[in-house]
């Protein structure tokens, strides 16, 4: 039998409600002074201001930690900002916990919810930029984990895009060419290589998806193109 709330009970739940809001009205606030405060190198404030954001979506999403959140927690089209603006905060993140030896552990776990907010998103190419840019750097203490985060937001990205665009996602086709970049990552060249595939097909395909005259093409030409490739050079290379 279903127990009634008390007069108190729902007056505290109802301040709770409005404590939270209040929080996540303020979250952009919070955020925007941990990034000044990084760039002002207060890294300990910034990194309290970024958890006190990321803590605010964790209750906001009634998850245990900022850890547990995911992209399934958010609308993939209205909460696109918002999604990005976590990928960034937890980049940064990464990067504060990285300076510091006992904090190896926490900058690990960031970068996990970096490629997590990143791979298989509108702004996927832009934050693996934001990474191989730092890279470059060689800002990190621990640059193999940031090294590796770099290409996991490939790996676990399921985007083919021009094999999307003329297969779609699940073709046997676009399978075989998901296995070949796989196997293109396990080498710099490589790796190199699908940063510049996933730089530029991201936009071509996203205009070619309103041009006639490009499913056109596709079909008269990329496509058996794609198909020959795959069953010559690509078998060669994945049976190896």
């Amino acid at each position: 039998m279903a127990t009634t709330k008390s007069a108190k009970e729902v007056r505290e739940e109802r301040e709770k409600m409005l404590v939270l809001k209040h929080k996540y009205d303020n979250r952009i606030t919070i955020t925007k002074y941990g990034k000044e405060c990084l760039d002002a190198g207060d890294y300990a404030t910034a990194l309290q201001r970024f958890t006190e954001y990321m803590d605010i979506m964790a209750e906001v999403k009634h998850v245990k930690d900022f850890y547990s959140l995911k992209t399934g927690h958010f609308d993939s089209k209205s909460d696109i900002t918002e999604m990005l603006m976590m990928s960034h905060v937890f980049f940064e993140m990464a990067r504060i916990y990285d300076a510091v030896p006992k904090f190896q552990e926490d900058s690990r776990r960031c970068l996990e919810q970096f490629v997590a907010f990143s791979a298989n998103q509108p702004y996927q190419v832009v934050n693996s930029e934001l990474i191989r840019k730092h890279l470059k750097k060689s800002v990190f203490k621990n640059p193999d984990a940031f090294r590796d985060a770099y290409q996991q937001i490939y790996v676990q990205s399921k985007k083919c895009y021009v094999v999307t665009f003329c297969y779609g996602h699940e073709h046997p086709v676009t399978n075989e060419f998901r296995e070949f970049k796989d196997w293109l990552l396990n080498y710099k060249t490589g790796q190199e290589l699908v940063r510049l595939y996933y730089g530029h097909s991201s936009t071509a395909v996203t205009r070619w998806e309103k041009s006639p005259a490009m499913h056109l093409v596709a079909r008269l030409f990329i496509r058996p193109a794609l198909v020959l490739f795959s069953k010559t050079i690509l078998r060669l290379i994945l049976t190896k």
